[in-house]
């Protein structure tokens, strides 16, 4: 039998919970992690509501198709309706024009950004299918989806 003398033995004693630096600690990779993914997170949903108002004017474009091969010339009645902002409900991202050359049957849509999309560039698509975004030296042209890089 073994004896201590002059020590003791301190109780076992367990640890509730966290503290408050181990707590401080994840907050501050939480807010470190967001500010990383949030600029990218921005740049996405600005990317996929310029893509989903180019393929708006592509359904514009279709119809402008439709209405030239029932009436056989391309004019601003064709439009009526097509033009204005977009999306027709909420908050205005986007003032469509159209704009047709019956002589030539040449024609193209634009779209002029607003509100929050104001920075984003105008969009633009031609009778060829030549979509562009922005304008001057910055301009982003291609008939695939170079336009949109």
């Amino acid at each position: 039998m073994s004896v201590m003398l002059g020590r003791q033995i301190a109780p076992s004693t367990s640890q509730q919970g966290i503290t408050l630096i181990e707590v401080m600690i994840v907050v501050a990779i939480i807010g470190v992690l967001a500010s990383i993914a949030y600029p990218g997170y921005q740049s996405y949903i600005t990317k996929s509501k310029r893509t989903d108002m180019m393929s708006e004017m592509q359904n514009i474009a279709n119809q402008i198709q439709s209405n030239k091969l029932a009436q056989g010339t391309y004019s601003n009645d064709l439009v009526t309706g097509l033009g204005g902002n977009y999306p027709l409900q909420g908050t205005a991202l986007y003032q469509v024009t159209f704009t047709p050359d019956p002589l030539t049957s040449n024609w193209s849509i634009i779209a002029t950004p607003e509100g929050q999309m104001a920075t984003d560039g105008t969009l633009s698509l031609d009778f060829q299918g030549t979509k562009c975004r922005g304008s001057g030296v910055d301009k982003k042209c291609g008939t695939g989806n170079d336009w949109n890089e």
